[in-house]
């Protein structure tokens, strides 16, 4: 049987973010008692809606947004990316080998272990990622001369709201393992898909 095209796509998905858990009834053992103790969710649950009531709420989203705007203004490089020196391209691969075999809920087997999967085939890479600086004014004038407009900008340093304002276009923070998943080694890349491979070229501006 193969699987279906929405589970390849979570599947490409869950292999950026590994992980299982297992739960199991392990039966009851010895005379159970009732619980006279308060449930400590449920004094959770009062303690913060009394803090709501009392215009806690406000507060706590204004911090959030205000902590969140504060992480958009100064972005930091991550220490294993450096500024291209010398010009390369490169081809990546992103296939996945599913490590245990996923099953249904009748035991079915829907996905064998080492079937090998590629995202890029599941979900193609249709426009190009510019990985930048923000914080250099060659590679956002690089990128507002080169990025065509379904393109996608991700801010590797620097100021999201600058950049935006400048580029006069929505761009976007790196999300968690991105450029990782990616091999982005230098700023800036430029990513596109070959074939069933992602290339990536590095810029020398």
């Amino acid at each position: 049987m193969q699987p279906s095209r929405a589970l390849l796509c979570a599947l490409t998905i869950s292999f950026l973010h590994g992980g299982a858990c297992l739960a199991e009834d392990l039966g009851t053992y010895g005379r159970a008692y009732p619980i006279k103790e308060r449930d400590a969710i449920e004094a959770m649950k009062d303690a913060v809606a009394k803090k709501l009531a009392n215009g806690e709420k406000e507060r706590m989203l204004k911090g959030a947004k205000e902590r969140y705007l504060a992480s958009l203004e100064n972005i930091q490089l991550p220490s294993s990316i450096t500024q291209v020196s010398t010009p390369a391209t490169r081809l990546v691969d992103l296939t996945e080998t599913v490590k245990d075999a996923i099953k249904d809920d009748q035991g079915n087997v829907i996905v064998p272990n080492g079937m090998r999967i590629n995202p890029l085939k599941v979900m193609p890479l249709t426009k190009k990622l510019f990985f930048i600086d923000a914080r250099d004014a060659k590679q956002i004038a690089w990128t507002k001369a080169t990025a065509a407009a379904n393109d996608k900008i991700i801010v590797m340093a620097g100021s999201v709201m600058s950049a935006g304002k400048t580029l006069q276009r929505r761009v976007y923070m790196d999300i968690p393992g991105l450029h990782t998943r990616m091999k982005i080694q230098h700023v800036p890349s430029l990513v596109s898909q070959q074939d069933l491979m992602l290339k990536v070229q590095e810029v020398k501006l």
